[in-house]
């Protein structure tokens, strides 16, 4: 409806244009063409003239609020995907983030576990009190903190 409405102005404007001139530049001014509506034909070509300058300002009107709708809509999608595009970010984000607590969980472990071994190859090529207060001094630090 609102298409049809669109054509609507355009044509009607058009035709009143025409009329107008017609009724300008062909008809004689002092020529009263219904007898019952005292207006010569230079009043109705002025009306038609006025009738088709209210049709082209409806159409600019029209096609404003057209054109208008469709930036919105256009900024609408844009924002919803510059939206799922910076949740898809976050996501990613957030995976990488946990990739990395999970590295540092994985070499802290690993780091201890070494540590461990080669306190307890020291203890077991050498034992005595020099080796085996670094190796009580591990036993303590995993009993702290329960790693």
């Amino acid at each position: 409806m609102l298409s049809f409405l669109a054509l609507l102005p355009r044509s009607l404007t058009t035709f009143l244009y025409a009329v107008a001139a017609l009724l300008r530049f062909y008809g004689n001014t002092n020529t009263i063409p219904l007898p019952f509506i005292s207006l010569t034909l230079l009043d109705y070509s002025f009306w038609a003239f006025i009738l088709g300058s209210t049709a082209l300002l409806v159409n600019l009107g029209l096609e404003w609020h057209s054109g208008h709708r469709n930036r919105t809509r256009a900024e609408e999608e844009r924002r919803r995907i510059k939206d799922r595009e910076a949740r898809q970010d976050d996501f990613a984000e957030q995976e990488r983030d946990r990739a990395d607590q999970e590295r540092e969980r994985a070499a802290r472990r690993a780091r201890i576990q070494n540590r461990f071994a080669i306190l307890q190859i020291r203890y077991q090529l050498t034992p005595g009190q020099e080796t085996a207060a670094p190796l009580r001094d591990f036993l303590a630090f995993l009993e702290e903190y329960g790693e």
